[in-house]
């Protein structure tokens, strides 16, 4: 078994340059209603034979193209929409590797370990294993895996699963090698036809083809660097907008030369906003961007914060989530509110935690006023922030400031120098972090504490899981600072409206998509494109849909330059 599945990967460890036609058209094999979460209106999008003006208005010099392994959540998800939910509930994908705050990045520029590869065969088998359990999802796609189908029922398997799977059609090889390898496992289970099914199934999911996505392009001769093309494209935009593979609708329009003009990526793009999926790749992206994936698992001290528990992390998560959701989908609202708004969304356990009144609502969430006493705005008022940007028995306002540094501002802090010592003493009794900080004043690292410090005193009225509190150690607390560029503040709510209005922030948060989204760190050649987005982001009131929308059709998104 596992001489042939070798010798099938290496077989299929192609980039994806094989094209193919347009395939046979088959009925789609996700779980979920496509109307309910990215059906495209294909009559609506532009002619496929438009030959009007394709030219960008801004030139850029693109990253290089390339491939990046699928993220867990997109693995996950990709199996639901083909296989169904028993089993996306069976694949267990190896874990991501984030490289400067992305697993995107780290999917790029990190190669797969041996354990990593011997996670995806196991992921792989389990997977397989349960789509002939139950084969209601595969069934549609396939109607002949319900019944003893044979050579030929191999064959429809290959072709329709190894075309959703690898987002292209299949070559004749290929599809030989899968049905090869498909009436080997039906001998060696002594004639059972789901034998061989399971045998092809682990194949496809273990192929570089499924595993990877491809972006190489095509020349344009014209612009001198390499366009998506339109198949490429129906797969970047299914990934950055919805966070998984895409449907085969969206396959049979990249393949029919659907998505090559500027309004075709639009009207698709728009469409797929407006979709009820969209919701959920953009909480991935916000997920990652906030740490608010890491609540659940993080370790408070029980001494001395007993409300703790991972069921209170679950609750901060979900306000965050509700919060986002809010503002992004329902309001369609200008993105610096995120940062300087006066309410949030609470339920009885998080009122009790933030010290205010209960909505009386138990653990369902209502929108609530931020108490003007606590000086609350915001994303960082809220319990998801400081909990996650915290030590377990103490604040950290040097973790606090630099997310707003890099991760807000996108000002990068350099680590300290190698020979310093980075951990803080003990701090006396009747001294106060913020005192016993700067108390602790190293000559080498004071520029770029000048920088941070500060930020993080702006939230020292909120403990370690975020309540509201007047004295740390017996000392009453200053939330007051400066910091070169950003202002002067008197408090958290000072800061928040400093930070939401300064200019950095909103091209930050483009900077961060193509981080998070696209899997690499924006270069100076892309900064023209990145000035042409916040211009629009601006004249569009900072709308997050819009944004996502002008991303799509930006030259950053639809061009690579030639591979490393």
């Amino acid at each position: 078994r596992a001489t042939a599945t070798l010798s099938l990967l290496l077989a299929f460890g192609s980039t994806g340059c094989n094209r193919g036609g347009g395939g046979d058209d088959g009925a789609d094999g996700g779980t979920e209603s496509a109307s309910d979460t990215d059906a495209i209106e294909t009559d609506s999008v532009g002619d496929t034979a438009d030959t009007g003006d394709d030219g960008f208005d801004v030139d850029i010099v693109p990253a290089p193209g390339g491939m990046r392994r699928l993220l867990a959540t997109e693995y996950v998800d990709s199996i639901e929409l083909m296989l169904g939910q028993s089993a996306a509930q069976a694949a267990r994908p190896a874990p991501d590797s984030s490289r400067r705050h992305f697993v995107a990045i780290g999917a790029q520029e990190t190669s797969l370990a041996a354990e990593a590869i011997e996670q995806y065969e196991r992921s792989a088998t389990a997977i397989a294993e349960a789509t002939v359990e139950d084969k209601t999802t595969l069934a549609q796609l396939v109607p002949c895996v319900t019944g003893n189908g044979g050579q030929a029922c191999y064959e429809e398997v290959a072709t329709e699963l190894g075309r959703f799977a690898f987002r292209r059609s299949l070559s004749g090889e290929e599809v030989t090698a899968l049905v090869d390898l498909a009436l080997d496992g039906q001998a060696w289970g002594e004639g059972d036809f789901d034998a061989g099914l399971k045998y092809m199934l682990m194949a496809i999911l273990q192929a570089p083809s499924f595993l990877y996505i491809m972006e190489i392009g095509e020349p344009d001769d014209d612009l001198g660097f390499r366009r998506l093309t339109s198949l490429e494209m129906a797969s970047r935009l299914s990934f950055f907008l919805l966070g998984r593979t895409p449907t085969l609708e969206m396959l049979d329009l990249g393949e029919s030369g659907g998505l090559e003009t500027t309004t075709q990526i639009r009207d698709v793009a728009e469409q797929m906003v407006a979709a009820t999926r969209a919701r959920v790749g953009l909480q991935k992206f916000t997920d990652e961007l906030f740490n608010l994936q890491r609540l659940e698992d993080m370790n408070k001290s029980p001494d001395l914060f007993p409300l703790y528990s991972p069921e209170l992390a679950r609750f901060m998560r979900e306000e965050t989530r509700l919060f986002i959701e809010d503002l992004v989908w329902d309001e369609d609202g200008d993105a610096r509110r995120l940062l300087d708004a006066t309410y949030t969304f609470v339920n009885d356990p998080l009122a009790e935690l933030y010290g205010i009144a209960p909505p009386g609502t138990g653990q369902d969430f209502a929108r609530t006023a931020w108490p003007a006493e606590q000086a609350r705005r915001g994303l960082l008022a809220q319990a998801s922030f400081l909990t996650s940007q915290s030590n377990p028995n103490r604040n950290s306002p040097i973790k606090r400031g630099i997310f707003v540094q890099e991760v807000l501002l996108c000002n990068p802090i350099p680590p300290p120098p190698p020979e310093v010592m980075a951990e803080l003493p003990d701090i006396p009794e009747d001294t106060s972090l913020r005192e016993a900080l700067e108390l602790h004043n190293v000559p080498e690292c004071a520029a770029c504490h000048a920088m941070v410090d500060p930020i993080g005193f702006a939230f020292e009225f909120y403990d370690a899981i975020g309540r509201y509190r007047t004295l740390d150690n017996g000392v009453p607390i200053d939330a007051s600072g400066n910091v070169e560029g950003i202002g002067a503040w008197q408090d958290a709510a000072g800061l928040a409206t400093l930070v939401a209005q300064d200019p950095r922030t909103m091209t930050c948060l483009i900077r961060n998509m193509i981080r998070g989204q696209l899997g690499h760190i924006d270069t100076p050649g892309e900064a023209p494109g990145i000035a042409a987005l916040d211009t629009e982001f601006a004249d569009s009131g900072y709308s997050i849909k819009n944004l996502l929308v002008e991303m799509a059709v930006s030259p950053i998104f639809r061009l690579v330059d030639e591979p490393k």
